[in-house]
């Protein structure tokens, strides 16, 4: 009776397919989902934190745990923190640009946009070397291009097992076919040969920090956030895609 029951429910699971646009082939995808993919999915969480403490932390050299104290502060190698001060919804989106799924769906928006009569192409994307993270917005890009800090110690990935994700490089993608306007901050997908994320990861953190060398009066001059994403729920049809 109980494996009747199993079979049954896989049946069912069948016969009603999930509702998500990224559980169907690109191609069938409608404005609406491209959408959804795009503003408000596993690879484009809708919540932003935004963070304005900013701290020193510590990797063990032997456990490569993260802690306030160092064992050794001539060489433990340092890890920049930062404390949560609120939530919100700024005025641009932080996106897992890597994702097939993410660059697929910017592909049928551009596509739609144009209007382009005739047969297409079939929608196609080719895997990304990097681990690729985004933040739309002009404003964004101005404050992080002319940083005071050193990027590599105020923007990382903080992984489930108390390790962190270095940046590896920016790209600022802002010409006349940049769609949409961007600031692309690159991770290493492989360490040792070896994915750097598991997809069965439920959560990791993007730290972004950063703060304009020349203020510009009633303009925003310094931009420090985090966002949750979870690669467990960043699949498409049933396959992990980061």
């Amino acid at each position: 009776m109980f494996l009747a029951r199993i079979a049954f429910a896989s049946i069912l699971a069948l016969s009603f397919p999930s509702n998500t646009p990224w559980d169907k082939p690109a191609n069938q995808w409608s404005a609406a989902d491209t959408n959804k993919i795009l503003e408000d999915s596993p690879w484009a969480p809708g919540k932003v934190t935004i963070e304005t403490k900013y701290s020193q932390k510590y990797s063990d050299n032997l456990t490569h745990l993260v802690s306030d104290s160092p064992i050794n502060s001539q060489t433990s190698p340092a890890v920049p923190s930062m404390q949560i001060s609120k939530g919100g919804t700024p005025d641009y989106y932080v996106k897992w640009m890597s994702a097939k799924t993410m660059r697929l769906a910017l592909e049928k928006m551009h596509r739609m946009r144009i209007n382009v009569a005739g047969i297409q192409p079939p929608l196609k994307v080719d895997e990304s070397p990097d681990y690729v993270i985004a933040i739309e917005g002009d404003e964004p890009m101005r404050i992080i291009r002319d940083a005071k800090e050193d990027l590599h110690d105020t923007i990382f990935v903080e992984l489930g097992n108390g390790f962190t994700l270095d940046l590896a490089s920016v790209q600022c993608i802002d010409g006349a076919d940049a769609d949409p306007l961007r600031t692309e901050f690159h991770f290493p997908r492989l360490i040792e040969g070896k994915p750097a994320i598991d997809p069965d990861t439920e959560k990791v953190i993007f730290h972004l920090r950063a703060t304009a060398k020349r203020e510009m009066p009633n303009r925003q001059n310094a931009i420090a956030i985090r966002v949750d994403f979870r690669p467990k729920e960043m699949r498409a049809q049933n396959v992990p895609d980061l």
